[in-house]
C-alpha cells in the first residue's frame, strides 16, 4: 500500500497516546475497523492495518527468518588458500605452477647454459629406477627444444633394449652444438631426456618379460616432466624432437605437449627416422603387441578414441593434423632404414607379413619406401619431409650438418620448417 503523509498524520490521530476506540455499530467503528479486526482510511477507504500496527499482509507474514545456510567447506579448487593446501589458483591446470592437487610444482632455475641432471620424484626407468632428464637453460631465450633420444625396444622376452646415456652424459654435437652458426637452435634453452623406458617414450604400465618386471613409463614420464617444463622455462616456441625411438615418441607425445604449453606457444615436431609407418609396414599382430606391452591404450590412443588399433600410427597422424592444425610437423628418413626394417621386422615372421611368430626379417626395402612415399604424398599441404636415399639411420646427431639432400642442409631445412615452411627435400 501507499504511504503518504495525510495517511501517517490520520493514523497517529486515531490511535492517539491511550485513546480508547469508539464502538460503532455494524461491526465497526470510527476507525473503520472491520470484524476481521483491519482498519481503513475513514475518506479513501485504503487499508491501514490491524488494532496492532501491522498490515493484513504482513500479519499474515510472520517474523522474519534468518539465513541458516552453512557455507560451503573448504576444497582443493575453490580458489582459496585452505589449510593443507601449498596453492590454490581455482582450475585443474597441472602445468601452471600449480597442480590440481594443489600442490606446488618446484620451478627450476639451474645455472646459465651449463648442463644440469635432474631426477625426477615419482618417475620410473624399466628397472623400476628414477628417471629424469638434462637441462641447459638459456635465460635470454624464449625458445625451448626438447630432445627424447633414441635406442631399442622391449616387447618380447627376448627385450632389446639397454637404456641410452644413463647415467647422463651432456650431448654437445650435432643438433645440440651451440657453437654451429648453421644450427638454427643453437641459443635455445635445451631439454635433453634420455631414454631409459624400452616404450619408444609412449608407455604406461608394466608387464613380465624375459623373468623380470618391466616399467613402461615412457609417456607418464614426460607428462610429470612437463609439470616443471612450462612454469620454469615460460616458452614462446617449442621444438620437440627425437631420433629413432626418441622419432617415434616426440610424434607420439605431440598431443600432450601441445595441451600443456597451450595454443598461445609455437610447437614445432621435428621426427627424424621414427615414421608414422601404416600397417604395411607394421603389421596389425606387432601393433597389438605394442600396445598391450606398453599399455598405449592409456596414452596416446586414450587421446585418439576414433584410432583404428590394427593402424594405430597412421590414425594417429591424421588424428593430430586435424586436430591440432597450428603444429609444424617434419618427418627425417632414409628410404630404407635398416634399423626400423628390422624392428618391425618382427612382424614379418619367416618374411610373412602380419606373422609374428615366425623367424622375424626385415621388412623388404621396396615396401618400406613406398610407405614413406605415401605418407608424403597423403600429408603434403600439411607437414614437410626430407628423405635422403640408403639405409642409414638418424642424422640430428651424428652427421647432422653433413646432410643434404636436393641442395638444401638438414639445419637449414629444419629452420625452414620452424619458420611455417612446407618443405619437402630429397627423393
Amino acid at each position: 500500500m501507499r504511504w503518504t503523509s495525510w495517511t501517517l498524520s490520520a493514523v497517529m490521530t486515531l490511535v492517539g497516546c491511550g485513546s480508547e476506540p469508539a464502538v460503532g455499530g455494524s461491526g465497526s467503528n470510527d476507525r473503520g475497523t472491520d470484524e476481521s479486526g483491519e482498519t481503513s482510511d475513514p475518506e479513501t477507504g485504503d487499508e491501514l492495518g490491524t488494532g496492532d500496527g501491522t498490515s493484513g499482509s504482513e500479519a499474515t507474514e510472520g517474523p522474519d527468518t534468518e539465513d541458516t545456510t552453512e557455507p560451503p567447506e573448504p576444497f582443493c579448487g575453490d580458489g582459496n588458500l585452505d589449510p593443507g593446501e601449498q596453492c590454490d589458483d581455482g582450475n585443474d591446470n597441472d602445468f601452471d605452477g600449480c597442480r590440481s592437487d594443489c600442490t606446488l610444482v618446484e620451478l627450476l632455475d639451474p645455472p646459465p647454459l651449463e648442463w644440469t641432471y635432474v631426477e625426477v620424484p615419482g618417475t620410473r626407468c624399466m628397472d623400476g629406477s628414477p628417471a629424469g632428464f638434462g637441462v641447459s637453460h638459456n635465460p635470454e631465450s624464449t625458445n625451448v627444444m626438447i630432445y627424447l633420444e633414441g635406442g631399442g625396444a622391449c616387447f618380447s622376452d627376448s627385450c632389446d633394449f639397454t637404456a641410452f646415456n644413463i647415467p647422463f652424459i651432456p650431448p654437445g654435437d650435432g643438433i645440440f652444438s651451440r657453437s654451429n652458426s648453421a644450427n638454427p637452435v643453437k641459443d635455445w634453452t635445451m631439454i635433453y631426456v634420455p631414454y631409459c623406458t624400452g616404450d619408444i617414450h609412449a608407455g604406461d604400465g608394466e608387464k613380465q618379460l624375459g623373468g623380470q618386471l618391466r616399467q613402461f613409463r615412457g609417456y607418464s614420464n614426460i607428462s610429470t616432466y612437463l609439470e616443471q617444463w612450462v612454469p620454469s622455462f615460460p616458452a614462446d616456441r617449442v621444438l620437440l624432437t627425437g631420433i629413432s625411438a626418441g622419432g617415434f615418441g616426440a610424434a607420439l607425445n605431440g598431443m600432450q605437449v601441445a595441451d600443456a604449453y597451450g595454443e598461445q606457444v609455437e610447437l614445432t615436431i621435428i621426427d627424424d627416422s621414427g615414421p608414422p609407418l601404416s600397417n604395411d609396414v607394421i603389421p596389425p599382430c606387432l601393433q597389438t603387441l605394442f600396445r598391450e606391452t606398453w599399455n598405449l591404450d592409456a596414452t596416446v590412443l586414450a587421446d585418439c578414441p576414433n584410432c583404428d588399433p590394427n593402424d594405430f600410427a597412421t590414425s594417429l597422424i591424421e588424428h593430430v593434423l586435424a586436430n591440432y592444425p597450428d603444429i609444424r610437423f617434419g618427418l627425417f628418413s632414409n628410404t630404407a632404414d635398416q634399423i626400423i626394417r628390422t624392428y618391425m621386422g618382427f612382424g614379418w615372421g619367416n618374411g610373412q607379413h602380419d606373422n609374428c611368430g615366425g623367424i622375424p626379417l626385415a621388412v623388404p626395402a621396396l615396401t618400406y619406401g613406398e610407405d614413406l612415399f605415401g605418407i608424403r604424398a597423403l600429408h603434403e599441404s600439411q607437414a614437410s619431409s626430407f628423405y635422403v636415399l640408403g639405409i642409414g639411420h638418424t642424422a640430428l646427431r651424428l652427421g647432422y650438418e653433413l646432410t643434404y639432400a636436393d641442395g638444401t642442409s638438414l639445419p637449414e631445412w629444419i629452420g625452414e620448417v620452424l619458420d611455417g615452411q612446407i618443405t619437402h627435400v630429397g627423393p
